[in-house]
């Protein structure tokens, strides 16, 4: 295809679109449409909804299921991954980069199916030992208490960022990238999605895209083509989306002329590192694409890779274009042809939209929000909600590890946190907690990795003494936790009073974080130290906002009890 035919196809899928857009009315929207800790998107539409899986990593629950109506109000409503019974040995890793990585929903004949990855740390990236991959299914996406989705079942795959796709004769295939190093590939193979057996023996290669470590693929079959979606050039500021296509699912694939398709490289936008794809279609016959990208990546992005959206077109015959207003760009304010506006079904009292406030009592009988996580597996034990003696609090008992833990870790600390999905907001707990013993210590942690975090809270020291303190934890950190530097302006006596307190993070603008504690209520503040958004940026994570208690080497003796967490954003500032 030559420029000149490229602008000419371009300007008619202009009018195209407009004239489509026109009958089904254009209506603005913000990306991300799932902001905070959401990153490599995939999503399907099953009759007038829609449904998106994001990557979870060493967060529990994992894979979190987001629903909507109209593709801008979003509703977590469950988490495929949710039962330690699934994965146990899950429980064994120990990094920001491990866990769970990139999720893939697909839908066919009324049941729902998750491929996903569980990674493990220290092998070297193409030992298979290294990955593990994993289907999980479910007939009823809305089923509650960990009920929905089914055990997993295992399938072999040399390699990541497995998926499914489903073509004309029934045939089922698995397509992956393949963890060579010198020789990254996208492969594939017919599986039995019953058994996870290959049905076509060893995978064969599809592509090797144009040379920035494909991945993230996906297939769909339009125009008589097999077209393959993949992600490359790593994760940060290179990101991008390519595609080929083939006549037959096992190809060869002849690689587009225009690639890449979609990306924010060598580009001044504010949402940056934009990749890692995938294509759906809503109730009207729309395109849209759903990708990851991260808020001005070059300056500070605590909230991690986010999920973004844009409308795209795809002419019979030809490649899809990603946003026609900018073609193959993301901006934060945009238009498109969306579906009639109205709010995603609410599953269980107290569920909010995505974005919203939140405001949790811990009543007696109630549980913890689905968007509430762990860091891999807690002691369930050490949570409380609603204890004898003391209603409405969410008790925890304080773990000997910390929040930075020692490397190789067997343990997990005792914290329970939601995502940052705002720049600017104000997340409050009201703590009641009296040590005794030297060491203990309970209040709020900001915290993207064990080795990035701020923690503050009220400690025992010098023979029982109460104080609080804000600690800084940072990558550049070389202790273990049980020493970490304390922050200015240093730690604060508490004195004989033994009242609450109520604590406070607040996200001032996108680069500060101010840490303050009130003795009234909230009806005064007084300023602990702040921290720089710097400090919790990067990675493959985002930033989680909560609670923690520890015993800071030892099992402490007395239970926090947290009462009245709320998280608030300005409405205007998304």
């Amino acid at each position: 295809m030559t420029f000149a035919h490229s602008l000419l196809v371009l300007a008619i899928c202009w009018v195209s679109w407009l004239t489509s857009a026109t009958e089904a009315t254009l209506r603005s929207y913000n990306n991300p449409i799932i902001p905070g800790f959401a990153p490599d998107p995939s999503c399907i539409r099953v009759g007038p909804e829609y449904y998106c899986v994001t990557s979870s990593f060493s967060a529990f629950p994992g894979v979190p299921v987001y629903a909507s109506k109209d593709l801008v109000s979003w509703r977590q409503i469950g988490n495929v991954f949710s039962r330690p019974e699934q994965l146990p040995a899950f429980g064994s890793v120990n990094s920001s980069t491990s866990g769970i990585w990139a999720a893939t929903i697909r839908h066919t004949n009324g049941t729902f199916y998750v491929t996903t990855t569980l990674v493990f740390d220290g092998a070297p990236f193409d030992d298979p030992s290294r990955w593990k991959n994993v289907l999980f299914t479910t007939d009823d996406i809305y089923a509650q208490n960990g009920n929905g989705w089914s055990d997993p079942i295992f399938f072999d795959f040399p390699g990541y960022d497995t998926s499914l796709f489903w073509d004309d004769d029934g045939k089922v295939y698995v397509q992956g990238s393949h963890a060579w190093r010198v020789f990254p590939a996208i492969q594939q193979y017919e599986i039995d999605i019953k058994t996870g057996a290959s049905l076509s023996g060893d995978p064969v290669t599809l592509w090797t895209g144009t040379g920035g470590l494909a991945k993230g693929p996906h297939i769909y079959k339009k125009d008589g083509f097999y077209h393959l979606l993949i992600a490359e050039g790593g994760t940060g500021v290179g990101h991008m989306v390519t595609m080929a296509r083939a006549m037959n699912v096992n190809g060869p694939y002849e690689p587009y002329t225009q690639n890449p398709v979609f990306t924010s490289a060598n580009t001044t936008d504010y949402l940056q590192t934009v990749g890692h794809a995938d294509l759906f279609q809503d109730t009207n016959g729309n395109w849209w694409s759903v990708a990851l990208a991260t808020r001005n990546a070059t300056v500070n992005y605590p909230m991690g890779r986010e999920t973004i959206m844009v409308p795209a077109t795809w002419p019979k015959g030809e490649y899809p274009i990603f946003n026609s207003q900018l073609p193959g760009r993301v901006q934060l304010d945009m238009k498109g042809p969306l579906p009639a506006s109205q709010p995603p079904p609410r599953t269980t009292p107290g569920d909010i939209l995505v974005g919203q406030n939140e405001h949790l009592t811990f009543s007696k009988g109630s549980s913890l929000p689905r968007q509430f996580v762990y860091y891999r597996y807690p002691d369930f034990s050490a949570f409380k909600i609603s204890p004898p003696g003391h209603p409405n609090a969410l008790q925890i008992m304080g773990s000997a590890e910390n929040i930075t833990g020692p490397t190789a870790a067997a343990g997990t600390s005792t914290f329970i946190t939601r995502r940052q999905d705002h720049v600017e907001f104000v997340a409050e707990v009201t703590l009641d907690f009296k040590p005794k013993v030297d060491g203990e210590e309970a209040g709020m942690t900001l915290f993207i990795q064990r080795r990035q975090h701020f923690d503050l809270g009220v400690v025992a020291l010098s023979g029982g003494q109460r104080f609080i303190r804000l600690r800084t934890i940072t990558a550049s950190s070389t202790n273990e936790g049980q020493t970490d530097p304390i922050s200015r302006p240093n730690i604060i006596p508490l004195g004989a009073n033994l009242n609450p307190l109520r604590l406070q993070v607040n996200a001032v603008n996108a680069s500060t974080y101010l840490f303050s504690y009130s003795e009234d209520e909230g009806k005064t503040w007084h300023l602990v130290g702040s921290g720089a958004a710097s400090q919790v940026s990067g990675g493959f994570t985002g930033t989680l906002v909560g609670m923690f208690a520890t015993g800071n080497g030892k099992n402490s003796t007395t239970p926090a009890y947290f009462c009245d967490f709320e998280y608030t954003v300005d409405p205007l500032i998304y």
